[in-house]
C-alpha cells in the first residue's frame, strides 16, 4: 500500500463497479464537459440514477480527506462531468468525491 497511486484506488473502484454491468454502462476515464472522469456509470434502464466519480490520492497525513473529497465534488460540477449523462437523458445524477490515503477514505455526495 506504501506505494499506491490514484491510478491503483481507481483500478479498485472500477473492479467493484464492474459487478453492475447488467444495470450500468461503466465507463472511465472518458471524456465529458471539459475534462476527463474518472469513472461514469450510466444507466440501461431510464428512471435509474446516473453516478460520477472522481477520485483523489494523497500520501501526505496533513492533507485533509474531508477537503480533498470535496475538491473532487468540486472539480465534477467544474468540468462538467454530466454533460454525457445530461445528453443521454439521464436526469437524476449522483456525484461522488472520493478522498484515499493508504487504508484511509472519505466519500462525499453532491
Amino acid at each position: 500500500m506504501d506505494g499506491a497511486s490514484e491510478a491503483f484506488y481507481h483500478g479498485m473502484m472500477l473492479g467493484l463497479c464492474a459487478v453492475l454491468g447488467s444495470q450500468f454502462k461503466v465507463r472511465s476515464n472518458r471524456e465529458s464537459g471539459l475534462g476527463r472522469f474518472d469513472i461514469e456509470l450510466l444507466p440501461m434502464v431510464k428512471g435509474i440514477p446516473g453516478f460520477i466519480f472522481e477520485f483523489k490520492h494523497t500520501k501526505d497525513i496533513n492533507v485533509d480527506l474531508d477537503s480533498l473529497a470535496n475538491s473532487a465534488l468540486k472539480q465534477i460540477e467544474d468540468m462538467k462531468y454530466d454533460t454525457e449523462l445530461n445528453d443521454f437523458g439521464v436526469e437524476d445524477i449522483v456525484k461522488i468525491g472520493i478522498a484515499f490515503r493508504q487504508k484511509s477514505a472519505v466519500v462525499k455526495r453532491g
